[in-house]
């Protein structure tokens, strides 16, 4: 058994109360796991409550992030493990099986994003907030959303957010929950669904619509006492304080009540589900569950209206005097060019589009976004002056990062004072400045004297094609580097007094690729963002956290 680190005994390098939240308990399943002594009861009992609770599953995260840092610092391997003696673990659903895979994929995770290979040695250290670590959980997506509150111990979702074995709450409104089995589930809060896998869920609480094409037959929907199956049909659930009612609109369904013999419900039957006794037949009509085409015509609405207050408010943000630059990608087709909006206009600054193709962004059905997946694919701009900082933000889709440096915004010679704003393999967000061009730099290959600031992995393969608000800031006054995702901040690191620039400049640049790379193999110098970027803005200023949040709110789809 490797030796056991006294993580409380660190506080340089966590903090206590990131961990308060767990009980004695749940703190000696984490060390018994990672010591290899965790008994199957023990390891039942933390899949559950992995299952049951998203902040365990952050905490947990974290713990074993710490845990890894600390092997690393000491020079031990992360993956040395030898338990005293062999542990039989059983797996009785897919449920956990999942969650165990899960557990067993963070410390991949974890190696990988360690993995700083471009990184020279003497880093300074970064303070992270949480980051989002790959994951192969995901079954499911949310769709839709129209007028979404939360419980205040639910940091909420958004659209495109990606679900896995985990309990989704909603305080009041409606969401639209796609399952990749096909099923379609509609749900009005407030509601409590335990999502299990692709083809099974459990209402704890709430107004629940299904909708279930032939190639999601079968998908199981369970209420207290009962297991309802569909058979390719539309369906309402109603569950309240453990009583339920079930109501077909169209197909068949079969249920199981309690120790009750299975029964076949065809359209317009409605029962009531009792906690104790039989299930009882019912009028149908007495519920009134959420209407799938009408939610989604409101959703639209919701969409829409916020997308013009945006425009309106944009209207306003580009006569930010610090705004370098402002560029809007909606309606271009056929356009060879983009305008800068910031205000005074430039023409000078307007960018020329290469190969990058207009496509829907952000507001779904509205055409508002450049596609750069060819690897020629890109926007090229000049903007010129120096400069005392820098703010780079983006509305960003991610498909993939299949290269291994991913463009947002580069300067095309790299020299002193310029920006590389990119994305790598690992999904980490990374933010650059040439120090002295003419300077090799120590620990990289071909190398110039420069330095860069990571995030933790911000975006992994669940993610494809979910839209980002990201954003990097360059503040030399604070010598500090920040990394926000969605408004909040995911990372800050100092910036050593050796790498500290001043003067700042861009010059020409490029918008979703490298114009020119002074390394010719491919692997290198093709950087062409996967992906669809909405909008992009630079500021000559450091943005405060609070301004880059309200930005964030302000632009976001689906905003109340």
């Amino acid at each position: 058994m490797r030796g056991r680190k006294n993580l409380r005994g660190k506080p340089d390098l966590m903090k206590q109360d990131q961990f308060s939240q767990l009980s004695p308990e749940e703190q000696e399943w984490l060390d018994s796991y990672l010591d290899g002594e965790l008994s199957p009861e023990d390891f039942e009992a933390m899949q559950d409550k992995m299952v049951e609770s998203a902040e365990y599953r952050k905490i947990m995260r974290r713990y074993l992030s710490v845990d890894h840092s600390l092997e690393m610092l000491e020079g031990e391997s992360p993956l040395e493990v030898v338990p005293e003696e062999k542990v039989v673990t059983k797996f009785p659903s897919p449920v956990r099986l999942a969650v165990a895979a899960a557990v067993a994929f963070f410390f991949g995770v974890l190696v990988m994003s360690w993995r700083d290979d471009d990184q020279p040695e003497g880093a300074a250290e970064v303070e992270s907030q949480e980051a989002v670590s790959p994951s192969a959980e995901g079954f499911a997506v949310v769709s839709g959303l129209f007028g979404a509150e939360w419980n205040e111990d639910s940091s909420g979702y958004v659209e495109g957010d990606t679900l896995g074995p985990e309990v989704f709450r909603l305080a009041s409104g409606t969401a639209e929950i796609k399952f990749f089995s096909g099923a379609n589930m509609t749900v009005e809060g407030p509601a409590e669904i335990l999502l299990k896998s692709a083809w099974e869920a459990e209402c704890r609480d709430g107004l629940v619509r299904m909708q279930v094409p032939p190639a999601a037959r079968g998908f199981k929907l369970q209420a207290p006492s009962t297991e309802i199956i569909d058979l390719g049909t539309e369906f309402g659930l109603s569950v309240r304080d453990g009583k339920g009612q079930v109501e077909v609109f169209d197909g068949e369904i079969s249920i199981r009540h309690q120790d009750e013999e299975k029964q076949l419900l065809e359209k317009g039957a409605a029962f009531l589900l009792p906690e104790d006794g039989l299930a009882i037949a019912t009028e149908k009509g007495g519920v009134s569950y959420p209407d799938a085409t009408k939610f989604k015509k409101m959703a639209a609405a919701e969409r829409r209206n916020s997308r013009e207050a945006w425009q309106a408010e944009r209207a306003e943000l580009v006569k930010d005097d610090r705004l370098l630059a402002y560029y809007c990608f909606e309606s271009l087709d056929g356009q060879s060019s983009v305008p800068n909006l910031a205000e005074p206009r430039n023409p000078e600054t307007n960018g020329a589009i290469i190969l990058a193709e207009p496509v829907t962004g952000r507001w779904a059905g509205v055409q508002s976004a450049l596609e750069f997946r060819r690897p020629g694919s890109r926007v090229r701009v000049n903007i010129p002056g120096e400069f005392e900082a820098f703010t780079f933000m983006s509305w960003v889709r991610i498909d993939s990062l299949d290269r291994q440096y991913n463009a947002l915004f580069l300067g095309d010679g790299y020299e002193n004072g310029e920006p590389h704003w990119q994305i790598r393999e690992d999904g980490k967000l990374m933010l650059s400045v040439m120090v002295d061009e003419d300077r090799p730099h120590p620990e990289f290959k071909d190398g110039r004297f420069h330095r860069l600031y990571y995030s933790p992995p911000i975006w992994d393969l669940s993610m494809s094609g979910q839209w980002l608000h990201l954003t990097s800031v360059y503040d030399p006054d604070q010598r500090l580097v920040s990394h926000f995702v969605d408004g909040e901040m995911v990372s800050r690191e100092e910036i050593p007094d050796e790498y500290l620039v001043k003067t700042l400049r861009i010059g020409n640049g490029e918008i979703g690729n490298w114009g020119e790379p002074f390394r010719e193999d491919p692997s290198w110098a093709i950087r062409n963002l996967n992906g669809r970027m909405d909008e992009i803005a630079i500021y000559k200023d450091a943005l405060s956290k609070s301004e880059i949040a309200e930005i964030f709110a302000r632009s976001r789809s689906g905003r109340r």
